[in-house]
């Protein structure tokens, strides 16, 4: 990961926001900082917010090797700097939602699992209690005994891999 911090700055408008680093694997730059979440957006937001109020003008993107980058986080005024914390708090709720939903899908799929296992135990009890009448009868028998094994196997590892 590149190590150091970006910032795009319109001189125009004397404003900045902060890029942070780039991270080539994903081609994003990490986004604004927020301390009382502990964490960066990880999205473009404040960047898409940026360029469009500042559209037309010229936009220097400065790194914190520059010299020029500590004058203009001291001089310049930081776009948007109060909408971060709100913004981040809504991120996070967002997020926490998408696990939630996340979560109660997975349990539902655990429910419609078992209750497919039920149905295919009870499948292949009546195929066991079953009294063949011929050959070709033993044969069919036994064909759906084994597929009624298999599918319930088949349940039980995908229950057992998903509890892992």
């Amino acid at each position: 990961m590149y190590a150091a911090a970006n910032i795009l700055v319109c001189d125009t408008d004397k404003t900045y926001t902060v890029l942070n680093r780039y991270n080539p694997k994903t081609h994003s730059f990490e986004g604004e900082y927020s301390l009382l979440h502990n964490e960066y957006s990880n999205d473009s937001y404040f960047l898409c917010t940026f360029l469009m109020e500042h559209r037309g003008h010229n936009l220097m993107m400065v790194t914190s090797d520059d010299e020029r980058y500590f004058q203009v986080k001291r001089d310049y005024r930081h776009f948007a700097e109060e909408d971060i914390e709100q913004y981040m708090h809504e991120l996070t709720k967002l997020r926490e939602e998408k696990e939630n939903d996340l979560s109660t899908r997975l349990q539902m799929g655990q429910l419609q699992l078992m209750v497919a296992k039920k149905m295919i135990e009870q499948e292949w009890e009546s195929v066991q209690n079953r009294e063949s009448r011929s050959d070709e009868d033993t044969y069919v028998l036994l064909g759906q005994d084994y597929a009624f094994r298999k599918s319930l196997q088949t349940i039980n590892q995908v229950v057992e891999f998903g509890a892992k």
